[in-house]
């Protein structure tokens, strides 16, 4: 009974370590799919938040130079135009983000 599978391991090693390796491909596939690959998406996303972030700061800081004391406040919705226009991205989300600065500036 040994000697058989002996002899069925020493005829077959090379497809029985082609199917390992075609095991252990499909669970690193799994895994890229189901952990790696949500990771990399959520960190493109942040990313691309710091990006527009760091555009509202320049902004807000644009406006504080040009309008001296609190009349800058009132000059937010061209802010948040020229964001919408830089970036391409809803209104919400635009002044979200500058409001975001502005707090950040007086606070």
């Amino acid at each position: 009974m040994l000697s058989s599978i002996v002899g069925f391991l020493g005829d077959n090693i090379v497809s029985l370590a082609g199917g390992v390796w075609a095991f252990v491909g499909v669970a690193v596939s799994f895994f890229a799919k189901k952990y790696l690959v949500p990771l990399l998406r959520v960190e493109r996303k942040r990313r691309y938040a710091r990006w527009i972030a760091a555009i509202a700061d320049e902004l807000t800081d644009d406006l504080k130079l040009k309008y001296p004391g609190r009349k800058w406040l009132q000059e937010l919705d061209r802010a948040v135009d020229k964001i919408i226009e830089i970036c391409g991205i809803e209104r919400d989300i635009a002044d979200r983000a500058i409001k975001a600065s502005v707090s950040r500036k007086d606070g």
